[in-house]
């Protein structure tokens, strides 16, 4: 399946998410709006070291986004983590190096949305 064809935000994952949490939608909130404000940070961190060939930096990184990503409900935000660590586990770094744009881009509109539809809904 292409990248662009899996949901940006996933709600059943927020729901399950919730459950987890015992049903605490302000505690749910307060964890996906603390991925929210990390987002710029965690961009940058797998920015700095794709660019810099930091083998175990940029999987650490990146593995880390994949996570947090697919925990929050960042469905698409994670399979493009997925696709990096792929590039990553042979070292090709020129093309992990390429889909950094998009990616930011994909975690911008991710961040907004959980923003919008979750973390500020009523």
């Amino acid at each position: 399946m292409s990248i662009t064809k899996v949901p940006l935000v996933s709600s059943e994952t927020l729901q399950v998410l919730e459950e987890s949490l015992n049903g605490e939608l302000g505690l749910c909130r307060n964890f996906v709006s603390r991925f929210i404000d990390m987002w710029p940070g965690r961009f940058e961190r797998i920015h700095e070291a794709i660019t810099t060939a930091h083998q175990e930096d940029a999987m650490d990184a990146a593995l880390s986004l994949r996570s947090s990503s697919m925990m929050v409900g960042g469905a698409r935000l994670g399979a493009m983590a997925t696709d990096i660590i792929a590039l990553l586990e042979y070292e090709a770094y020129a093309q992990a190096a390429t889909k950094l744009a998009t990616l930011q881009r994909c975690g911008n509109q991710t961040t907004r949305q959980l923003k919008a539809c979750y973390v500020n809904a009523a």
